[in-house]
């Protein structure tokens, strides 16, 4: 049933108004009568406002609640009401972050929450463990005064969402990686994560790529070696002749994987960018390694365009770069029909940078291999990429020789035009 409590309060005036009417009717003074009956029910009026004040100011607690009916019942009830929902959200609220609080203290990732000026805001228990960072001591102050990483200083710098790697401040034997996450209103949460056993795993996958790889050497270079031995031998049958070839052929095959491997190994095994090594003549260089591909690989079969700037010399590693140059141009041949067109360039572009690229107009390739090509083994094409002597290690290769010389390998392809781009610092281009 719905109460109108505003007719309470209509009929509750005009019982006092006529009550005080007919006294004063009945009076010789009419007017006060009158006047003091209003003054009345306005005192009383603000005498029941002043108990809801009262009641709002200590707490609207419900014992306390101003005892009365009509318009004041009502305000004093919806009072209540509004006070008991807002409770309730709060106490919802407060759950919601007491379960958030705890899942977040529970990860093994370190997780802090920074302000815009990189002021912890709050700071889970892994934070303690990995940075020393305690949420109760440290929140208030600068991230960037408690732990005096420079990588980690750029990062902030830079609110980027990329990774970086670093050890931890607590313990040099861990490597911790930290990367920025935004929020709403400037604020962001750093999360750190142990990546200690994954590059435990990575150094140890590595050494035994590099051991095996050195031990399957020195059988290999015998096996092939009496092979050779058997193949010119004038009293071997000839029905063996072809298998013996093709054994040979496998073991080269093979020999060049393990050299692939090993070279991969040492690029890999290289933590940090070489110095600017020796003068690399480029031009000369690329000369050689065109003149060869021309009379073997492409002999009949490719057509070679190239476009050589003379005096643009670099510097770094010339065995690497001279790995970049030989795989490049191998795959541009093995992996595009015959009668393509490879074109060869060598120039310096407008931002200083020097690159070498090879561009073929080729079938192309699907654009969801792109991103996988510079993987160890990748085949976009499993059967054509064997039948070719690929070893799927060539393009891994030129991915970090490039990194090791701060540069960068661009790939991109479409039917018709396929292009391998790699870019030389301005740093290392030489006048």
């Amino acid at each position: 049933m719905v109460v109108d409590y505003w007719s309470v309060e209509r009929y509750r005036f005009g019982l006092v108004i006529g009550c005080g009417a007919l006294v004063a009717w009945f009076t010789p003074y009419p007017l006060p009568i009158m006047v003091f009956v209003l003054l009345s029910y306005i005192g009383w009026m603000l005498h029941k406002l002043h108990q809801l004040q009262r009641w709002l100011t200590n707490g609207q607690k419900p014992e306390e609640m101003p005892d009365s009916d009509g318009a004041w019942e009502q305000i004093a009830y919806l009072f209540h009401k509004s006070q008991q929902k807002s409770q309730e959200r709060k106490r919802k609220q407060q759950e919601l972050l007491t379960r958030f609080d705890n899942v977040l203290s529970a990860l093994p990732d370190a997780a802090i929450l920074l302000d815009a000026e990189n002021h912890i805001q709050w700071a889970n228990k892994s934070a303690a463990k990995l940075l020393g960072i305690i949420d109760n001591n440290d929140r208030g102050k600068r991230i960037d005064t408690l732990l005096r990483n420079p990588d980690l200083h750029k990062l902030l710098e830079e609110n980027s969402e990329r990774k970086v790697t670093f050890p931890s401040p607590r313990n040099s034997n861990l490597t911790l990686r930290a990367r920025l996450l935004p929020l709403q209103g400037g604020s962001r949460v750093l999360s750190v994560r142990n990546i200690s056993e994954g590059v435990q795993l990575q150094k140890t996958r590595k050494a035994f790529i590099a051991n095996a790889s050195h031990e399957l050497r020195t059988p290999l270079t015998v096996l092939t070696g009496y092979m050779e031995l058997f193949e010119q031998d004038p009293a071997l049958p000839e029905y063996l002749l072809a298998p013996l070839q093709q054994s040979r052929e496998q073991a080269a095959r093979m020999q060049q994987i393990i050299s692939d491997m090993l070279a991969l190994s040492r690029l890999e095994s290289q933590e940090t960018t070489p110095l600017m090594g020796n003068r690399v003549d480029m031009p000369a260089m690329l000369e050689s390694s065109i003149q060869a591909i021309s009379d073997t690989l492409a002999a009949d079969t490719h057509s070679l365009e190239v476009q050589i700037e003379p005096d643009l010399c670099i510097c770094g590693s010339e065995k690497d770069i001279n790995s970049v140059i030989t795989n490049l141009l191998a795959n541009s041949v093995k992996h595009t029909p015959p009668g393509t067109t490879i074109r060869i360039q060598w120039h310096s572009e407008a931002d200083g940078q020097a690159c070498f690229s090879v561009e073929d107009n080729g079938p192309g390739i699907p654009e969801k291999h792109l991103p996988h090509l510079t993987e160890r083994f990748y085949r976009v094409d499993e059967g054509r990429s064997r039948a070719s002597g690929g070893t799927g290690l060539g393009l891994a290769i030129v991915k970090h020789v490039m990194q090791w010389h701060n540069g960068t390998l661009k790939i991109a392809s479409k039917p018709g035009c396929t292009s391998f781009r790699a870019y030389f610092p301005a740093k290392r281009v030489l006048d």
